[in-house]
């Protein structure tokens, strides 16, 4: 595909002729002047352009294309906005941008995710509402029963594209496009960009009208955020989390790398009286809608979390990201540190390193420039890599047809019981709380 490059740029939301309605919106959300991705997108989006934008997480993209494409609807009220977004609590957060830009003069909308009532969404999808924000994968559910589903959609947004393609949506995106029909508009925002992102764009978009567009700070953190990196030893990091939280104010994110890291580091930090609750993708949508609202409104402190939170979570009162645990892929500490600092407000990301995690911080050091570093212990050494095994060709077949014959109902057998993470921690300095 050939881009084009955007004609204009935003610099005031006065200029967009907006109705009352929204500039009002706008002032109640505090929000004043365009952060740069919504400069550049915002008149691509009016004029009716497809767009494919890259730029770094809490740079207001959901904004960037709300507005232009309300200001669509309203001038055509036979027109219907189609928002695809790669998890539930992202899809949450996007209905409420559009609750509070539309507050005024409310639009018929749907949110479409999994972990609620089928039955409900039915009821809503069946109205034909004028805006449908959803994961791909509860829309196509819903696509495959109601085959008029998206019938006079002529707006399409695909937010955290690369999440999307992660996440293993794109035969669900492709179904979904075709079942729309006639001329559409698509948006497209990612914050990164590789061929695969750009077979969806050809999937969806006009090549010869599309416009890419690249902020300056396109995966790359955020300039209002400070990094600290600490070395220290796998037993000391339970301590020095408490000796964190206690030196900070405000809201905290901490991230473990699965559900088990989740719920041993949440439990501990109960343990020691901490105001906190926890979330990963064992739970169901009520509890982690409870307990997004409790964390919103400062009834907990601290949330500890898996990277199911690591993109769409916006809640201003997060001052401090705490990588407790290194995430498996490394453009989820992009997104996790994206949870600070965000619409220009300061914020600071902490990270614990390990002697193990020699390979997750190779991967992660691109993202780490300017990051103040310390070492608990000077001495501080990574372990030594892992030494490969080198087989002569009949080896590595033998070996193949090896795994090939494996029974994986016999893998523990004869194996000594893994270290627990109780195993692994030295006596603390705190006093659990009774």
């Amino acid at each position: 595909m050939k881009y084009q490059n955007p004609s204009s740029r935003l610099k005031l939301f006065q200029d967009l002729n907006l109705p009352s309605h929204l500039m009002t919106a706008l002032s109640k959300m505090d929000i004043a002047k365009p952060t740069e991705i919504q400069a550049l997108s915002i008149p691509v989006g009016m004029d009716g352009s497809d767009l494919i934008a890259v730029a770094e997480t809490g740079s207001g993209k959901t904004l960037a294309y709300a507005l232009p494409l309300i200001h669509a609807l309203l001038k055509n009220e036979k027109a219907r906005l189609l928002v695809m977004v790669p998890s539930r609590e992202m899809a949450q957060q996007i209905h409420k941008v559009f609750t509070h830009l539309l507050e005024a003069k409310p639009m018929t909308m749907s949110l479409v995710i999994g972990g609620v009532p089928s039955a409900k969404q039915v009821n809503g999808l069946n109205r034909a509402p004028r805006i449908i924000i959803g994961t791909p994968g509860r829309i196509n559910d819903h696509l495959v029963k109601n085959k008029t589903l998206l019938q006079g959609v002529e707006h399409v947004v695909i937010d955290e594209a690369d999440r999307m393609l992660d996440s293993g949506f794109t035969p669900q995106l492709k179904s979904i496009q075709l079942a729309l029909r006639g001329h559409k508009q698509t948006l497209m925002f990612s914050a990164s960009f590789n061929n695969d992102i750009e077979a969806i764009a050809k999937l969806f978009m006009n090549p010869a009208t599309t416009i890419m567009i690249r902020s300056s700070q396109a995966e790359k953190p955020v300039e209002s955020l400070n990094q600290t990196v600490i070395f220290l030893d796998k037993s000391e990091k339970n301590d020095r989390l408490l000796d964190e939280l206690n030196n900070t104010q405000g809201g905290v994110i901490v991230f473990c790398q699965n559900q088990g890291g989740c719920e041993r580091t949440g439990q501990y930090l109960k343990e020691y009286g901490y105001d906190t609750d926890l979330i990963h993708a064992g739970h169901t949508q009520g509890h982690r809608n409870r307990v997004i609202a409790k964390f919103r409104d400062g009834s907990i402190r601290v949330l500890v979390t898996t990277d199911l939170l690591a993109r769409g979570l916006d809640v201003p009162h997060v001052d401090h990201v705490i990588n407790f645990e290194l995430p498996a892929q490394s453009d989820d500490f992009l997104h996790r540190i994206g949870r600070t600092a965000r619409a220009g407000r300061a914020g600071h990301a902490l990270t614990f390193i390990t002697p193990s995690d020699r390979n997750g911080y190779t991967k992660i050091k691109k993202y780490l420039d300017g990051a103040k570093e310390i070492k608990v212990n000077p001495k501080f050494e990574f372990a030594a890599p892992r030494r490969e095994n080198h087989f002569s060709e009949r080896n590595k077949k033998k070996n193949s047809q090896e795994k090939e014959k494996f029974d994986p109902t016999q893998r523990s057998k004869g194996k000594p019981k893994a270290k627990s993470y109780g195993d692994l921690h030295k006596p603390s300095k705190y006093t659990k709380k009774s």
